[in-house]
């Protein structure tokens, strides 16, 4: 065997050399729980948001429905009032959910409505309706029923300046961002012949818009 013999057959021809090592990653703070708080954080303002847009595109349907119901702890049950308050709706005032809020006594009549605003600038209207149940029996209703609604009831007794009529005052929540305040006041029952034999009383409900607290 001659010396170029020698060099050309090596013992190692023919192997693969082995893939170097790679190099240690450096140390440091990851990114990764922070990419998770991130991810979180979007996805929870993509919840708000679209339930503010769903909630902003229905809003609250207003009661049309003619059905009495039954009122707790008093005999003459309950109608929406929203159809027969239409005389004072205008430009979204009262809101939906304080309309719904009103009821009137099954067979109630509507009289005549007012508008008390006088350039003030905050709502303020009433509707006086006619019934043939008594005082007594009127006011029970809208001191029971104004409770179950959600209203805030703050009085009940006589009404200021209308002598021998009662009231009923709570205040609400409006969907518009504003309190408002209703007003149930019952005068005493007349008779008169031919009338019915429990005779008739008028009563007027009046819904306006609390100032702003500023």
């Amino acid at each position: 065997m001659t010396l170029r013999d020698t060099e050309t057959e090596r013992p190692d021809e023919g192997r693969e050399e082995p893939e170097p090592l790679r190099p240690p990653v450096p140390g440091g703070i990851s990114l990764r729980p922070a990419m998770i708080v991130f991810g979180l954080a979007a996805l929870i303002l993509v919840v708000f948001i679209t339930i503010a847009v769903v909630t902003s595109q229905a809003p609250t349907t207003i009661k049309h429905s003619d059905a009495a119901v039954g009122v707790p702890g008093v005999s003459l049950r309950a109608v929406p009032a929203a159809g027969l308050l239409s005389p004072i709706v205008t430009g979204g005032d009262p809101p939906n959910n304080i309309l719904n809020a009103v009821s009137l006594p099954m067979g109630s009549v509507r009289v005549s409505h007012e508008n008390n605003t006088a350039g003030a600038g905050q709502y303020d209207e009433q509707v006086t309706f006619r019934s043939d149940d008594s005082q007594a029996a009127l006011l029970a209703f809208y001191a029971a029923d104004m409770k179950l609604q959600g209203w805030q009831v703050s009085d009940r007794g006589a009404a200021k300046n209308d002598p021998g009529a009662l009231e009923v005052l709570g205040k609400l929540a409006g969907s518009d961002g504003y309190y408002w305040d209703m007003g149930a006041t019952v005068n005493a029952t007349t008779f008169s012949p031919g009338g019915p034999a429990r005779g008739v009383t008028h009563f007027t409900v009046r819904l306006f818009q609390e100032q702003d607290a500023d």
